[in-house]
């Protein structure tokens, strides 16, 4: 269960005993992971890669400047040129 108190996230486990334990940093919550059977796991991984897209897709698209772009562009094509040279 995911719990928002402002701008704190707390993650909350229920242990077979019914007691909880608040996590709220990355190595404690690698630790409760850690202790999930292989089909927890893959179900976090989904759930987690899930999350991710939304954010990434709500993500202003990058505007770049002339100067961004020419070098970019540039870049490409020393690459190119180096790639027919075989080097």
């Amino acid at each position: 269960m995911r719990v928002r108190l402002g701008a704190v996230r707390f993650l909350l486990t229920r242990y077979p005993s019914g007691k909880m334990q608040v996590m709220s940093t990355l190595p404690e919550i690698e630790a409760a992971a850690d202790a999930l059977s292989s089909e927890e796991k893959e179900k976090l991984l989904r759930f987690l890669a899930m999350r991710l897209r939304k954010e990434r897709a709500s993500l202003a698209p990058r505007i770049y400047s002339e100067e961004e772009l020419a070098s970019m562009i540039a870049e490409d094509e020393a690459d190119g040129e180096r790639f027919r040279q075989g080097r």
